[in-house]
């Protein structure tokens, strides 16, 4: 769990700090790989960095954060918000810093390990394979190298670690808890939005269900788009269903009897090609480019259908409460509730 903490060259909001969890294969004593995707944070320091300095990128990598900041790394946050500041907003209170060293960076006081160092401009090195958290190794690629300058610790410090395989498995149970945490920011963008779920099954982010109050005939295509394209992070996901607010986006019971009685495929299948997609897909026809499918699972209104639409089976409230009332005298299992 190597937690990465980078500066842009600039002065502007995208050059403050970024906190990203990447990969690093060691390659010696003091020298790794930095295993960072084009679209991560640090990726795209790095590439600013070589644009306009011809100098290593100054890097520090923390091992052992607290769980606030850890989260705050793997969180999708706007481009424009330093993961030290999301960081300060899960905790309640700031994260307290202490200069580096060797480089002009800050890290979290609290941390177990940090190794200092930069990334390297003109020298690269050949990654994996690794097993990833698809369940599928990963295929050999190049990415630059970090060489360490220092290493400070805390005193018996513990090396956070974990075990990474098809789901579940931890990164999984870490995405389940992301969910309550992504909720609340792509509200700000689309309040119409109930619940967000990406389970586990879905490698942790490349399937989305999304409940809504639906407004407006084509409103569940809106907010399609909107979750591929607010948040970098969800450009990776590539399927996306959306269901009505009746619906418990958790369960796939409740998604799936949606799924059949409420979508048509010519009407309510949305696919896009040529989009950014996971390097680690090799399902796509190209690496990082490849499709995305939409479903529609709502209910349809006027204009989006020219037939009655259904109308969902409902129990009288006098038969719900004289049968859970003789189901108790009864001395039944269960609470004698219906089940929809």
């Amino acid at each position: 769990w190597p937690l990465v903490v980078t500066r842009g060259p600039g002065s502007s909001r995208e050059d403050g700090f970024n906190l990203g969890i990447y990969r690093m294969q060691v390659l010696g004593r003091d020298r790794t790989l930095m295993r960072w995707l084009k679209h991560r944070g640090g990726a795209q320091h790095f590439r600013r960095w070589q644009s306009e300095r011809a100098e290593p990128l100054p890097a520090a990598v923390v091992l052992g954060a607290d769980p606030g900041t850890t989260l705050a790394a793997v969180t999708p946050v706007p481009d424009t918000m330093s993961e030290y500041q999301f960081a300060g907003l899960l905790r309640g209170r700031r994260v307290e810093l202490v200069d580096c060293v060797s480089v002009p960076l800050k890290v979290p006081a609290s941390a177990e390990i940090v190794l200092e160092g930069h990334v390297l401009v003109d020298e690269q090195g050949d990654e994996g394979p690794y097993g990833d958290h698809t369940g599928y190794y990963n295929s050999v690629e190049s990415f630059p190298v970090f060489r360490i300058t220092a290493m400070t610790m805390r005193r018996d410090p513990i090396y956070l670690s974990t075990f990474t395989g098809r789901p579940p498995d931890e990164p999984s149970v870490l995405g389940e808890a992301l969910n309550d945490v992504f909720l609340p920011l792509i509200r700000q963008q689309f309040p119409e939005i109930v619940d967000f779920w990406l389970p586990p099954e879905g490698c942790s982010y490349r399937v989305a269900v999304v409940s809504m109050k639906k407004a407006y005939p084509g409103h569940a295509r809106r907010i399609m788009m909107g979750v591929w394209s607010y948040l970098r992070q969800f450009m990776y996901t590539k399927i996306v269903i959306i269901v009505d607010d009746d619906i418990d986006a958790r369960s796939w019971t409740d998604v799936i009897w949606a799924m059949s009685t409420r979508f048509d495929a010519s009407r309510d299948l949305v696919t896009i090609d040529s989009t950014p997609i996971d390097y680690l897909d090799f399902a796509s026809p190209e690496s990082g480019l490849g499709g995305k499918l939409g479903i529609d699972a709502t209910n349809k209104w006027p204009g989006e259908t020219r037939r009655e639409w259904g109308e969902k089976i409902r129990m009288d409230n006098d038969i719900i409460e004289r049968v859970s009332r003789r189901w108790q005298e009864y001395d039944l299992p269960g609470s004698g509730k219906p089940i929809w």
